[in-house]
């Protein structure tokens, strides 16, 4: 099977070179085992019962005689292994010893926190629209934080419209890449089902309401791109508020959910704490739902609010792969007038905010609530980006520009 470069790459290459060990963090199914097998030099895979059961008895054992770096895979299956490469390492700490894999935050009784200063963990996300070409993105990230629209404008995008919001239905999971969309979604339905129960065993045992929990998460994926209210998805799956609160803490445990708390600044006063109801893969909720490209088509508003959540996870994807320190939120005020789709705060104290349009084309007009921060802000805002599925950047006000999603991303 080919493989496809993920952003995490370099990045992952150079921590190894750096670090006694790494840990890939992800959903399942989104390419873990792939990416860390690139640099691992042996494998013990404990989604192997014979090898699971070995290394349990003695996991320093195990790993002992074999060739570094050592990729652990499915490392949760015996939670006992992190704290035996954290004692391997408190004995040698020369780099590029240990790889672990694992879906995201399912094990509960190893101490994660004992592995801080030892164990660099990497979040790997589902694959971006560069990604899924196996190219770099026309524009870097970087650059839009140290050079502004400058770094920005005349960019054009290697996808056309239809490419760019097709990913609101296209799951950027590897396995499910050339798939027909029938059999796409029919695979995501099953993917969700088989992940949840699998998953949900690993996390909470005692958690038998396996259907109940899907429930959930169908109600949460109709809000994605809003900032619904529990209550609202509560009431959708016919659940209480206490058993919602709990199946909202599991599925984001299991890594599905990954919501953008609200931004607070003292320069801006009444702003809502409310999340904005975000998934690590809209196409995940557009399967769920029946959401095919052509029902979308007639119903705009979901769409936009799938566009933004495939915008936002994208983003975010490129910039926690490179390590670039970016802090993420949403804007909304109390009152509803300022809304603005994601704030990325910069490390040197500078903003970066976007706003998410489904037009092709944009306009000055599309961009207000991004001048509003811009002149509220002053020097500390670095550029304001409308975001939508275009051909060509391009300026439309002072420190602000129009960008094609597939620039970026």
């Amino acid at each position: 099977m080919t493989y496809f470069r993920r952003h995490l790459d370099e990045r992952l290459s150079h921590l190894l070179s750096v670090h006694p060990a790494c840990l890939i963090e992800g959903i399942r199914g989104v390419g873990k085992t792939s990416t860390a097998t690139r640099l691992a030099a042996s494998t013990l895979r404990l989604d192997h019962p014979p090898t699971a059961e070995l290394v349990a008895r003695d996991p320093e054992a195990a790993c002992a005689s074999l060739p570094r770096p050592v990729l652990i895979d499915e490392w949760q299956r015996v939670p006992t292994v992190w704290d035996a490469v954290r004692r391997m390492i408190d004995d040698d700490r020369s780099p590029g010893q240990f790889l672990l894999s694992g879906s995201s935050r399912t094990s509960v009784s190893a101490d994660i926190h004992a592995g801080a200063g030892r164990i660099m963990p990497l979040p790997l996300r589902p694959m971006t629209l560069s990604e899924r070409r196996d190219q770099a993105p026309a524009v870097a990230l970087a650059d839009v934080a140290e050079h502004g629209i400058d770094a920005l404008r005349g960019a054009r995008s290697p996808f056309s419209a239809a490419e760019q919001i097709l990913s609101t239905v296209r799951s950027g999971l590897p396995g499910y890449l050339e798939l027909e969309e029938v059999d796409h979604q029919e695979a995501l339905r099953s993917y969700l089902d088989l992940a949840i129960s699998r998953d949900l065993a690993e996390i909470a045992a005692g958690q038998r309401n396996v259907g109940k929990l899907r429930s959930y998460f169908r109600a949460y994926g109709a809000t994605v791109g809003t900032t619904a209210e529990h209550a609202t998805i509560h009431n959708s799956a016919e659940v209480s508020k206490a058993t919602g609160e709990i199946y909202h803490d599991l599925l984001e445990r299991l890594g599905l959910i990954e919501e953008l708390p609200g931004w607070s600044n003292n320069r801006l006063k009444r702003l809502t704490k409310r999340p904005k109801r975000h998934l690590v893969d809209p196409a995940l909720a557009a399967a769920d739902h029946f959401d095919t490209a052509l029902r979308l088509g007639e119903s705009r508003q979901r769409l936009g609010n799938l566009f933004e959540g495939v915008a936002t996870g994208q983003i975010k994807a490129v910039a926690d792969a490179l390590r670039l320190g970016w802090r993420f939120s949403h804007l909304r005020s109390a009152g509803g007038e300022n809304e603005i789709d994601l704030i990325a705060d910069l490390p040197d104290g500078g903003v970066i905010a976007f706003e998410v349009k489904l037009a092709e084309a944009v306009s000055a007009r599309d961009s207000r609530h991004l001048t509003t921060l811009r002149d509220r802000l002053g020097d500390a805002f670095r550029a304001g980006v409308v975001v939508h599925p275009g051909t060509t950047a391009h300026r439309l006000d002072e420190r602000i520009a129009a960008v094609p999603l597939g620039t970026l991303v």
